[in-house]
């Protein structure tokens, strides 16, 4: 504080000023003594730089501190009066602003306020007599508020209050100014009465004008950039999803919203106002203006107008076909035309034909290979992953002796989702930093041929909440920040061997989550080359009526027990992997008991184990991770430590004291 009481602004942090402007407001560098940034690319500096630390660091460092008025900061802009006498004057006219912040430097001061609607872009404004008044400070220059000005003093602030939030038609300003968008709006062509286009009305007049010359005539000196982002969404239908932070526009063709990006937008911007300048004489100057400064105002503009939150997570219910959409309502489905109300970004290739049909697809592929049940699940699951949304909740394993089969079901299964819907699993990198963010727009996850250990590797538990509903962060490498997506994605593996599940205690959820395929026929007798693809050029439609009726069958399952209905065989197949997964556990319990004075050691308990797991149907664990799981599990289970100490043939042994078989019999 100085002597007047008033807020010295050189002795304030850059979070001090955040927390007075607001969240949204983008800070400038300077030097000290020096109006305006030091960085040439200040005009390209967004609220997304704010958030990194070191940028933060900087502004506390710099010697003076600007805002980066209008559309980057929300919308915060500035009134510049150059004299002190003015300002009386106009705050009596507007008596809301004396509870405004006010920023000084030399002379005059900058009244602050948050513009609630449309307002024009940045001008000169002067009296009647040509005199200077004053600025009006929006998108596309900055405001210095913290330093030391240029001639020595302090910049101030009184009172230091938050802007007060107004329309910009709520301000009033005195008779004697020339005002640059009054002038705009008299030299637009027309009879001069109010325009009736609804673009006009919300968002304002396209250009602003200079003050007549001495001939009486104006030029167009800015444009309204509010105007032109109003005026693309008005002629497109686009929308941008803040989380992703993304524009999507919609093809009325295909039905589907596609990433475009700012460059393509400004591009589109820019000859549209080409077009407007060479249809209409009087905005011929328009033609100047299209500047990268501007346009990148007009497309920052565009974000707020067409934001879009959540517009892919909450979208109505319905299956995206290449020639229309399909909805189920109870027991019927409904066809309808595109449209974008459905926002989906994810469309099957195939074209719906209500009379095809698939028989080579059913008799050759499919039927010989599996239990006719499974066939059925398999039906059921095609049908979810047509609709882009894991309903139940769980992933499909195919697994069984090569050449039955299980890699043409998934080429077909890709072919009809269409491959850009569908990305690779890597169980192995689902901990790291950027690998979630491969699955934006996605809806289906494959495995194709996985190890044995696919689902015992350090990212595997991550799998529960990919299918499970569970909330992930994606970062993007290269990107800024991260954005929260939801695991509702549909996931397929396939394996020549049966696969093992890292429990970590947690067999409950895991059985929740999985569906198991065993192709255990005998491999048909002529193999045919890229069959899946074959089916798919021969049968597309008739497998996706497949598909859509197993959509149907399964919508029936949820809508009476909540969940996929599962025969006993195949609940129990589920329960024999996870037995598996856990064998060694299930042998100790059945096998070992405490037996004080007795003891066992490792190379007698690996042998009966390796015994006892073809009797279950099981391949036995790998000796080096039984040897990782044997303390453990008899710490657990029998509070016995491993020890050197055992005897055998005269010769000290690795073993457990205080246990023994219970059936002696049991070594081999």
């Amino acid at each position: 504080m100085n002597a007047q009481g008033v807020n010295d602004s050189s002795e304030l942090p850059a979070g001090h000023l955040i927390s007075l402007l607001g969240d949204d407001v983008v800070l400038l560098p300077c030097k000290k003594g020096v109006k305006g940034p030091r960085d040439d690319s200040w005009q390209r500096t967004t609220i997304e730089k704010m958030r990194d630390k070191d940028y933060l660091a900087e502004l506390n460092r710099a010697g003076g501190i600007a805002v980066l008025t209008g559309t980057p900061s929300g919308g915060l802009c500035s009134i510049d009066i150059d004299d002190d006498e003015m300002v009386e004057p106009f705050l009596a006219l507007n008596p809301q602003l004396r509870e405004t912040l006010r920023s000084r430097g030399r002379r005059g001061c900058n009244l602050w306020v948050r513009i609630d609607g449309a307002y024009p872009g940045p001008c000169d404004i002067r009296r009647a007599d040509g005199s200077a008044w004053g600025e009006w400070r929006s998108t596309g220059v900055c405001t210095m508020i913290q330093g030391v000005h240029p001639e020595g003093m302090n910049y101030e602030r009184s009172p230091e209050v938050p802007p007060v939030t107004v329309p910009f038609e709520a301000i009033n300003w005195p008779d004697d100014l020339n005002l640059p968008w009054l002038a705009a709006a008299e030299e637009l062509p027309g009879d001069g009465t109010e325009s009736d286009d609804p673009i006009i009305q919300r968002y304002g007049v396209p250009v602003f004008y200079s003050k007549p010359d001495n001939n009486g005539t104006c030029y167009v000196k800015g444009i309204n950039e509010a105007y032109w982002a109003g005026l693309y969404a008005a002629e497109n239908i686009v929308l941008h999803e803040p989380d992703e932070r993304t524009f999507f526009h919609y093809d009325i063709g295909t039905g589907i919203y596609s990433v475009i990006s700012p460059d393509a937008i400004k591009d589109a911007m820019s000859y549209r106002m080409l077009e407007v300048s060479r249809q209409n004489e009087s905005l011929s100057l328009l033609e100047n203006l299209r500047t990268e400064r501007n346009l990148n105002a007009v497309a920052s503009r565009l974000k707020g107008i067409v934001e879009h939150r959540h517009a892919f997570t909450d979208r109505p219910q319905a299956v995206h076909l290449s020639n229309c959409m399909l909805r189920f309502e109870g027991d019927k489905c409904k066809q309808a035309d595109f449209s974008p109300d459905f926002r989906s970004r994810n469309r099957s290739p195939i074209a719906f034909d209500p009379q095809a049909q698939c028989t080579r697809f059913l008799d050759e592929l499919l039927l010989p290979a599996v239990h006719p049940d499974d066939a059925i699940l398999l039906q059921k699951m095609a049908g979810q992953c047509l609709l882009g949304e894991n309903l139940i909740q769980r992933f499909v394993i195919l697994d069984g002796e090569p050449g039955r089969g299980k890699s043409q079901y998934g080429i077909v299964l890709q072919s009809l989702i269409g491959r850009e819907n569908v990305t690779q699993l890597r169980t192995d990198h689902l901990g790291e930093r950027f690998e979630l963010f491969r699955f934006l727009r996605r809806t289906l996850l494959v495995g194709v041929d996985v190890e044995a250990e696919f689902l015992t590797s350090k990212g595997a538990p991550v799998i529960k909440g990919l299918v499970g509903g569970d909330w992930f962060d994606a970062e993007q490498k290269g990107g800024t920040g991260s954005f929260q997506f939801q695991g509702k994605f549909n996931m397929l593996m396939t394996s020549n061997c049966r696969l093992r599940v890292k429990l970590q205690g947690d067999v409950g959820a895991w059985r929740r989550r999985m569906l198991i395929v065993r192709y255990e026929s005998p491999p048909p007798m002529v193999k045919i080359p890229n069959f899946g693809e074959l089916l798919m050029r021969q049968e597309g439609p008739g497998i996706l009526n497949w598909a859509l009726h197993g959509l149907y069958l399964l919508l029936i399952d949820i809508r009476e027990t909540g969940d996929i209905r599962l025969t006993p065989r195949q609940a129990g197949v589920v329960d024999s992997l996870l037995a598996e997964s856990d064998s060694l556990r299930y042998f100790l319990r059945e096998h070992v008991t405490k037996s004080p004075g007795s003891d066992l050691t490792v190379g007698e308990i690996v042998q009966s184990y390796a015994h006892y797991c073809p009797d279950h149907g099981w391949d036995p664990l790998p000796e080096t991770q039984i040897g990782r799981q044997l303390p453990t599990l008899m710490m657990e289970m029998f509070q016995v430590l491993k020890t050197n100490n055992s005897v055998r043939d005269g010769k000290a042994a690795r073993g457990f004291r205080g246990v023994a078989f219970c059936n002696p019999d049991i070594l081999p």
